[in-house]
Formats: C-alpha cells, sequence, structure tokens
C-alpha cells in the first residue's frame, strides 16, 4: 500500500476537516432519535434506550467514515494485528479500564452528579446497552482517537507525547456534553494512548475500554 505523506500544518488540517465532517454527521444521524426524549411517555423502554441508540447511530456514521477516510488516506486501518495478546498487557489494558470506571464512580459521589451509564435493570434496555455502550462505543472511540488519529500523526512525524496530548485532549473534549466534566477521559485516555503507541494494537485499547464501560453498566445492576 502506498504510504501518503504530509506535512505537520496539512495533517493537522485533515484532521480537523475530518472530525468537522464526523461531528456535522452525528448530528444528523442521532437527530431524528432526539424525539424519544421529547416523546417519553410513548414507550418507556424506547425512551431509556435512546442515549444507546444514539451511540449506535454515531458510531454506524463513524465505522463509514472511517472506510471512505481509509481508502482516501491509505492508513490500513482495518488490518489487525494476529499475534496473540501479550497477557502482562491485556492484564494492565484491565486494570486501567476498572480504575478509569472506579475514578468516574468516585468523582459522581464527590460532585453529586448524576452517574454516565444508564442504571437500568430491566433486560431489553440493558443488553441494547452492553451492545452500544460497552463494546460498539468503545470499538469506533478507540479506532478514531488511537488508530485513526495516531496513525495520521506519527506518518507526519508527531512528537509521541505531542501525539498522545492531542489525542487525551480530543478524546476529552468528545465527553463534555456528559453530566459532569470528564476529567477521567483526559487522564485515562493519556496511557492509553500510550499503549497504542507502544504496541500498535488496537486491541489492547478496547479492552480498557470495554471493561470501563461494561462495568459502570453493570455496577449499578449489582447494587441493586
Amino acid at each position: 500500500m502506498n504510504i501518503i505523506g504530509y506535512n505537520k500544518t496539512k495533517c493537522l488540517c485533515r484532521i480537523t476537516a475530518f472530525l468537522i465532517i464526523y461531528l456535522l454527521g452525528s448530528i444528523l444521524v442521532s437527530a431524528p432519535l432526539i424525539g424519544l426524549f421529547i416523546n417519553r411517555g410513548s414507550n418507556a423502554v424506547t425512551f431509556k434506550s435512546a442515549p444507546d441508540m444514539m451511540v449506535m447511530a454515531c458510531s454506524a456514521f463513524l465505522l463509514v467514515a472511517l472506510a471512505v477516510e481509509n481508502k482516501i488516506e491509505k492508513l490500513d486501518l482495518w488490518t489487525f494485528k494476529r499475534s496473540r495478546l501479550q497477557m502482562k498487557v491485556v492484564f494492565i489494558s484491565v486494570l486501567l479500564g476498572l480504575l478509569w470506571q472506579l475514578s468516574i464512580y468516585l468523582i459522581c459521589q464527590f460532585s453529586k452528579a448524576d452517574y454516565p451509564h444508564s442504571t437500568t435493570t430491566e433486560l431489553s434496555p440493558l443488553l441494547i446497552s452492553v451492545v452500544a455502550t460497552g463494546l460498539l462505543g468503545p470499538f469506533t472511540e478507540e479506532m478514531l482517537f488511537r488508530k485513526w488519529l495516531v496513525s495520521m500523526m506519527e506518518r507526519s512525524r508527531f512528537k509521541p507525547i505531542v501525539i498522545i496530548l492531542c489525542s487525551s485532549v480530543l478524546f476529552f473534549c468528545a465527553h463534555l456534553g456528559d453530566t459532569f466534566l470528564r476529567v477521567d477521559t483526559f487522564i485515562f485516555a493519556i496511557p492509553i494512548c500510550y499503549l497504542f503507541i507502544r504496541y500498535h494494537d488496537v486491541r489492547y485499547c478496547f479492552i480498557a475500554h470495554a471493561v470501563c464501560n461494561l462495568t459502570g453498566i453493570a455496577f449499578p445492576v449489582l447494587v441493586q
């Protein structure tokens, strides 16, 4: 595959352009689901699942956008390592995910903010939440903020510290719409991005992110 090279300025411009397209596209595909919030009385299950359905819609759009971007930029995004996972790194990834969710819980407790994950124990909304927020969301976000972004910036020879900070800040900005200031997204994006730069295997990033979200989904079920 031919490698496309850009200078740093052009690379940042192309990254910005893609993120703007993704933002506008996400607004368009999730707009119809806003009606579920407004008409909450019609179907309680549908209303409870509305945030997860929005995640699924935005994730689907992002996967399509990344597929197109992959052809344009020749990034080889969909090639995954076939080597076996290193158990030491898997353990680190799981630990990061657990610590991440613990930090979210503590922030919510001290700030009296609403817990960002669904607290429902009903089976249908719970399963939708597991698929959307627990698995699909982490996969697409890691593909965007780690594999795509790091690949773009590495190709233009940005220093690792600059890539890590850029990835972490953008990941933090992507969660500004939550019920509280998600400083946890910035803090834990740093070691997760480092893992990708160190091993160039997005599976470790996905494990950490999925463990965090799945723990957040399971916690209300366990305590109730």
